[in-house]
């Protein structure tokens, strides 16, 4: 009875998902990485019972339209409900058993049917995946096997090759002051000659070079000027990998140049300690230097100097730093003394 109601809400010419399975070079691959990889799976069993599924298929699709027809468009039903109930408790009563059915669809989960659809899907997912991972030359087939007991499987059957590796790795830096932050930290490179070609490395990459460079006084960069190159023309199972930095990108209103970036230092730091909108146009009425920090209010300074600048990280003569900015924003928010703290850079 069970196994018949697993199919209870698949209709005709439906077919219940019971497995999903990957084969990589001829083994069955189980992990979770592949797996979730996938746009269809089938539903979620506990020691092998579809426990959800069961629950769901418990609900009735159309409980309203049920109500009705058996109850309240039922005259004889009606008068036998309302001798004993009265109307109000017998509404209260049909309401219920719709919370309970809408209870048993939430907690349940619907049945997974075959689609082809989602199976192309998963194909090319499982495509990209393993071109990502270095086996450039992977090809990934599937095969859908459906049943007269409306039940059915899909196999995806992937052929991955030889993977590619990195080989040698040079460099394309325009400017003379990321160069020389490239070189100094050259050593802590997530890309290395011999590893298997993955893209998530050379995701790492962009993002350690981006927080190094702005980690060091580069204001203006971002990771948009960071790309890479990547050869594998006759190669031999083998990337030749190119790292290029442009230039600093200036747009004006009709033409493009490109600079060099910058080293920035923080000239001055200024904590206005009652910011607000209705105060834009005002002037500050009190100020006070502590400690290269210039402190001022639009009203009498209520807060002692120290106790404000011990949570800004962010001091005069220093390389500019993302890190500073978030360390301080951090610690600002947590004295829940301000509102909208924000700190706002102005180039000199």
């Amino acid at each position: 009875m069970l196994s018949c109601n697993v199919v209870k809400r698949v209709e005709e010419n439906e077919h219940l998902l019971t497995e999903a399975n990957v084969y990589v070079n001829d083994k069955k691959n189980k992990t979770e990485e592949i797996n979730k990889l996938l746009y269809q799976r089938p539903n979620n069993a506990v020691f092998g019972f579809p426990l959800q599924l069961h629950i769901y298929n418990l609900a009735r699709p159309n409980i309203d339209s049920i109500l009705e027809e058996k109850i309240l468009n039922n005259p004889k039903k009606l008068k036998r409900k309302t001798d004993l109930l009265s109307r109000k408790q017998l509404e209260m009563d049909l309401e219920s058993r719709k919370d309970f059915n809408a209870w048993l669809k939430k907690t349940g989960e619907p049945p997974v049917l075959i689609d082809s659809t989602r199976t192309i899907k998963s194909k090319i997912n499982l495509e990209k995946y393993f071109f990502g991972n270095g086996w450039f030359d992977r090809e990934v087939t599937y095969e859908i096997n459906r049943n007269d007991n409306k039940r059915g499987t899909v196999s995806y059957f992937v052929k991955t090759g030889d993977p590619y590796v990195l080989d040698t790795i040079s460099t394309k830096i325009a400017s003379p002051v990321i160069d020389s932050l490239y070189q100094a930290s050259k050593k802590k490179s997530i890309i290395k000659t011999g590893q298997q070609f993955r893209r998530i490395h050379f995701d790492n990459e962009r993002n350690r070079l981006a927080n190094n460079f702005r980690n060091s006084g580069v204001y203006h960069f971002s990771q948009d000027y960071i790309s890479f190159d990547i050869d594998t023309v006759g190669t031999g199972k083998k990337a030749n990998i190119q790292l290029e930095i442009k230039n600093r990108e200036i747009r004006n209103a009709d033409s493009t140049a490109r600079v060099p970036f910058k080293i920035y230092k923080i000239k001055e730091v200024n904590i206005i300690t009652d910011d607000t909108y209705e105060n834009n146009a005002a002037e500050f009425q009190d100020s006070v230097n502590y400690n290269n920090f210039n402190l001022y209010s639009y009203d009498k300074l209520r807060y002692r100097p120290k106790a404000l600048t011990d949570v800004v990280f962010i001091n005069k003569d220093s390389l500019y730093k993302d890190i500073d900015r978030q360390r301080t924003l951090r610690y600002l928010n947590e004295l829940k003394t301000f509102r909208y703290p924000r700190i706002e850079y102005l180039e000199n």
